[in-house]
C-alpha cells in the first residue's frame, strides 16, 4: 500500500493567508477575515498566517500561540527563564499565573494594544524541525506533531515554501480512513 505524502494533505501556499513583515496584527487579522469570507461557510478559517519579506522570501509564521504570547508579553520573560520546561501541574500553573501577574488587563485593553503590533515582532521564525518536504510520509509529520513541533508545519519543495500542513487536516485523513474500515 502506498503511503500518504505531506503534499497530499497540505494546504497549498496560494490558498493560505500571507502577510508582510511590516503588517500589523490588525492587518493580519483582516487578511484572515477576508480569507474566511472568501471561502464562505464551506471553508475552514485559517488561524495562522505565513509571513513574507518585501523580497518575497518566507520569514516565519504567526500562530494563535504567538498572538496570545504577544498580548501578554510576560510570557517572553517566563519562557526565557526555561520555566516552561517544568512539570505543568495544576499548582505550578496557578503559581506562575499569580507570580507573574498574567492576564491582569481586560482582553479588550490588550486587543487594542495588540492591534498595532508589527507582525515581525510577533512571528515565529521556523527552525529545521518545523519544515518538511512535500514527498515526506505523513507518519513523519504525525511524529513531529505529537512531539510538540510548533504548528503548523511548513512544507517545501527544495528551498521553496509550497504549503502548510495542519494537524487538523492530518486528523481528518485519519478519521476518514478509520471510518472507511470494514468492522
Amino acid at each position: 500500500m502506498k503511503s500518504i505524502t505531506v503534499k497530499e494533505l497540505m494546504v497549498p501556499l496560494a490558498e493560505y493567508v500571507r502577510v508582510g513583515e511590516d503588517d500589523t496584527l490588525h492587518q493580519c487579522f483582516q487578511a484572515m477575515e477576508e480569507d474566511r469570507k472568501r471561502k464562505g461557510l464551506s471553508g475552514h478559517a485559517h488561524r495562522d498566517a505565513l509571513v513574507f519579506g518585501k523580497d518575497g522570501k518566507f520569514l516565519g509564521k504567526v500562530t494563535m500561540l504567538d498572538v496570545f504570547m504577544a498580548l501578554e508579553p510576560t510570557y517572553k520573560r517566563l519562557m526565557g527563564e526555561g520555566k516552561a520546561e517544568a512539570s505543568l501541574t495544576s499548582d505550578y500553573v496557578a503559581k506562575l499565573y499569580k507570580d507573574y501577574d498574567l492576564w491582569t488587563e481586560p482582553l479588550e485593553n490588550l486587543c487594542e494594544q495588540g492591534a498595532g503590533l508589527k507582525v515581525s515582532d510577533i512571528m515565529q521564525t521556523c527552525d529545521a524541525k518545523e519544515f518538511m518536504d512535500e514527498g515526506d510520509d505523513v507518519g513523519k509529520a504525525l511524529h513531529k506533531f505529537v512531539m510538540g513541533v510548533h504548528q503548523p508545519i511548513i512544507v517545501r519543495n527544495g528551498e521553496d515554501v509550497t504549503g502548510v500542513l495542519r494537524l487538523g487536516d492530518v486528523f481528518e485523513k485519519v478519521r476518514e480512513l478509520t471510518l472507511a474500515c470494514n468492522m
